[in-house]
């Protein structure tokens, strides 16, 4: 079992490889097989479903990076 004192070490090192992984991740999302499960023939509220993902996803990873930002700053000032 590891010493209390290294738990604030390990919760900034697990936040800063979730900010390492996430960018990788969008590359994967934005691969063309994760494409093509989106680029069916369908509109959703006249909007083709690609856009909806594409833009999704984008929305998806700012707030997700923003998250992130905010943990890994509360880790400097703590």
């Amino acid at each position: 079992m590891s010493a209390p004192q290294d738990r604030p070490a390990r919760t900034r090192k697990r936040r800063y490889d979730g900010a390492l992984v996430l960018p990788v991740l969008a590359a994967v999302l934005m691969l063309p097989p994760f494409i093509g499960l989106a680029a069916a023939p369908v509109d959703v509220a006249g909007v083709p479903l690609i856009v909806l993902w594409l833009f999704g996803l984008w929305l998806a990873l700012i707030v997700v990076a923003r998250f992130l930002a905010r943990l890994l700053r509360e880790g400097e000032d703590g």
